[in-house]
């Protein structure tokens, strides 16, 4: 799992970003986050956690899943997020959520405690293995269930990562996969060449290895419709791609920025003016074991 430093990096990013983070008109997080609690069949009554719940993509519908008689808990690292989906989940009447601020790779609730385990576009970024996957089990009763949503990490050939526009994969590749601080935080882009989430496969094999069962591993192609080359790069910059434009002085930051909107608006405008950009990604599921 990630170290301290680590944990201080995503802790910053993320709480820098909870203003902007899901707030740009891009419908991203949103449906993935619906997605992903249909995908867990979450239903009436269930008790759920979301780790990473970030402003409550995911925690506002696990919560309509599991009407009045559930619990929802969501955690995140950063009080900013924390804040945001406290204040959502008031405002949509679910006196069924709670929501702390936690680190999500030691959540500390009691085993068996829940009977789904959820992270949407979280738990992807500091697992590396199924020892990584274990304790996620552990909190989980008897059969209950843990699904995940993440970008998918498969490598297109030439090792182009699909999650990036195929015009700007050459800019932007080289700075996710080669951190310009050696010893600094292995992001999961940085492990892209060989993430746990690199085939559905590797995916299926690394939940089975960390105890789970009745495995499946689906893919889809999400589109980001924008307006714009730079309405993408100013989404990237409210997410975890954030670190990616931290890491670039102030003047290589505006040039790249520029240039990889150039492109887009280039390349991928439709004849109606839009812009569409798609988006791979996985989610994975798995069945704590039945005693």
């Amino acid at each position: 799992m990630a170290g301290p430093e680590s944990t201080a990096e995503m802790h910053g990013i993320f709480n820098t970003t909870a203003a902007e983070y899901d707030q740009g008109g891009v419908e991203f997080f949103g449906p993935i986050g619906r997605n992903l609690v249909e995908f867990a069949a979450i239903g009436r009554g269930d008790r759920v956690l979301d780790v990473g719940c970030g402003r409550g993509a995911a925690l506002l519908p696990a919560a309509a899943a599991t009407g009045p008689e559930g619990e929802v808990i969501g955690i995140d690292i950063a009080e900013n997020m924390v804040s945001y989906a406290e204040r959502d989940a008031r405002e949509h009447g679910f006196t069924h959520v709670t929501t702390q601020v936690a680190n999500g790779q030691s959540p500390g609730f009691p085993p068996g405690h829940f009977d789904v385990v959820i992270g949407s576009f979280s738990i992807f970024i500091w697992t590396y293995g199924p020892a990584d996957l274990e304790p996620y089990s552990r909190l989980l009763r008897p059969g209950g269930r843990f699904a995940v949503s993440a970008p998918s990490f498969i490598l297109k050939p030439g090792e182009k990562w699909g999650f990036l526009p195929e015009p700007v994969h050459d800019l932007l590749f080289p700075h996710l996969v080669d951190p310009k601080d050696p010893d600094g935080y292995d992001c999961p882009y940085s492990n892209v060449r060989n993430n746990w989430l690199a085939s559905q496969k590797l995916a299926a094999s690394t939940l089975r290895q960390a105890g789970f069962t009745d495995i499946t591993v689906w893919e889809e192609d999400r589109q980001l419709v924008l307006d714009s080359g730079m309405q993408w790069v100013r989404w990237t910059q409210t997410h975890g791609m954030r670190r990616l434009w931290q890491m670039l002085g102030e003047q290589e930051r505006e040039e790249l920025a520029n240039e990889v909107a150039d492109r887009l608006d280039t390349t991928m405008r439709k004849p109606d003016g839009t812009l569409t950009v798609p988006h791979p990604v996985v989610y994975a599921s798995g069945h704590a074991p039945a005693q």
